[in-house]
């Protein structure tokens, strides 16, 4: 579904990105309607009442993000994208809720004033502090290991060596961990480089989606590259992603119970009976995970680190091994495509062209480079080329000439002289 909200005033966005919160209240209570009616949209009749929370949701969110915010658009394009995230995490969880029998507690939405009192009493609720809690937890947890050395102390002496022998044996446990997943590496890395792999590419302005050997579903998103071991879905289920695709895995019920998982750049991403999105084009050299069903592990191979994902949760991983969470304008700008559109968000202009390029297949070029550096904000829908271009020489004052072969040149506008009149517009 396609949110549209009101495109905010341009001077209250901007007061509002400059951290007003009367700019706030007044936002809040103009577009308090329409994201109410977007949500129960998204949420369907049985869970309307949850709108509320995920009006609540979305403006305390573009509130957190409000530097970020450019133009006008910007604040609109995230505010649609926050309502349509937050209603998929309502139905998750009144799913699972369901699912184990449990309906939760009665919600009512709250009008637009009790809305708004309910909004300013989270933004100045007290912070907490995740270093002095994460020192105290620390702490404590010297204390209890100090008390129990000094009850160790007055035990009989056998106990030292039986303590001993469990925590020889706990290692040795642990190094076999270890050796056994850095085997299961090596035989992946060895089954990745074998003269019949499987490769699935798809081109320029291409999508699809195709069933793996396993059952589960691929999703591939344009100028991407699938690598399927021989393998797979007999001693192992890992393929390997360069570029952008979503996964609806098929949980493997045999006696193997192989875990299925994909390789991008340094992280390998584990997932059993989930849906999940990878995106990793190399030249960038970050991955991205968003998890829509299930949960999902991300493992960096090269530093040993990990970590668990939840239904609704995203994170990028750089080259250098540094995670951190995708939220907000920046995992619109990653994962907006598998809601067909693309999002730029203050992205130069010499970013956005291969980026349309490669989402539509255009025969284009930035003709004029000093012009390379302009920002670009805007959000596309990946069904036409045209409403693409024209959202782009609008959102980037430029004008368009024709070079060889009809190729497009995105140029300065006031370097594009205006047709003669009654002259035919070249197609």
């Amino acid at each position: 579904m396609s949110i549209v909200l009101p495109t905010p005033d341009a001077a209250l966005a901007a007061r509002f990105a400059g951290g007003d919160e009367n700019a706030l209240a007044t936002l809040y209570r103009q577009q308090y309607d329409g994201l109410l009616s977007a949500a129960r949209h998204i949420l369907g009749d049985n869970l309307a009442h949850y709108s509320g929370r995920v009006a609540h949701k979305a403006m305390l969110d573009a509130w957190e993000a409000r530097s970020r915010f450019e133009n006008p658009a910007a604040l609109g394009a995230f505010l649609e994208e926050a309502v349509q995230q937050e209603s998929d995490i309502q139905r998750r969880k009144h799913a699972a809720l369901h699912h184990h029998g449990n309906t939760g507690s009665h919600v009512t939405v709250p009008d637009v004033e009790e809305a708004m009192r309910q909004l300013l009493a989270a933004i100045h609720a007290p912070k907490v502090d995740h270093a002095t809690a994460l020192a105290e937890a620390r702490a404590t947890k010297r204390a209890h290991a100090k008390a129990h050395v000094e009850r160790v102390g007055g035990r009989p002496r056998w106990v030292l060596p039986v303590l001993g022998v469990i925590v020889v044996g706990a290692a040795i446990v642990l190094v076999q961990r270890w050796v056994n997943r850095a085997g299961a590496d090596i035989a992946v890395d060895r089954a990745f480089k074998g003269e019949d792999v499987q490769t699935l590419t798809s081109g320029k302005g291409q999508r699809g989606t195709l069933t793996l050997r396993d059952g589960t579903k691929a999703t591939m998103g344009s100028e991407s590259v699938l690598r399927i071991p021989s393998e797979f879905a007999t001693t192992q289920r890992t393929v390997l992603i360069e570029g952008t695709a979503t996964f609806a895995v098929t949980p493997d019920t045999s006696a193997k119970a192989l875990a299925f998982a994909v390789r991008a750049g340094n992280a390998t991403v584990t997932a059993k009976g989930t849906n999940f999105t990878v995106r990793y084009y190399p030249p960038d050299s970050t991955v991205y995970v968003q998890v829509a069903d299930g949960t999902v592990n991300i493992r960096d191979r090269v530093r040993g680190t990990q970590q668990d994902l939840k239904a609704g949760d995203a994170l990028k991983m750089s080259a250098d091994g540094t995670v951190s969470t995708l939220a907000g304008v920046e995992r619109d700008v990653a994962m907006a495509w598998t809601r067909d559109s693309i999002v730029f968000d203050n992205t130069p202009l010499k970013a956005v062209v291969p980026e349309l390029i490669r989402w539509f297949s255009l025969d284009a070029v930035l003709a004029d480079s000093t012009i390379g550096d302009r920002p670009v904000s805007m959000r596309v829908a990946l069904a036409s080329s045209g409403d693409a271009t024209k959202a782009l020489t609008q959102a980037a004052n430029l004008g368009i000439t024709f070079g060889k072969n009809d190729r497009l040149e995105f140029r300065d506008a006031s370097a594009v002289p205006a047709p003669a009149a009654g002259a035919k517009k070249k197609r």
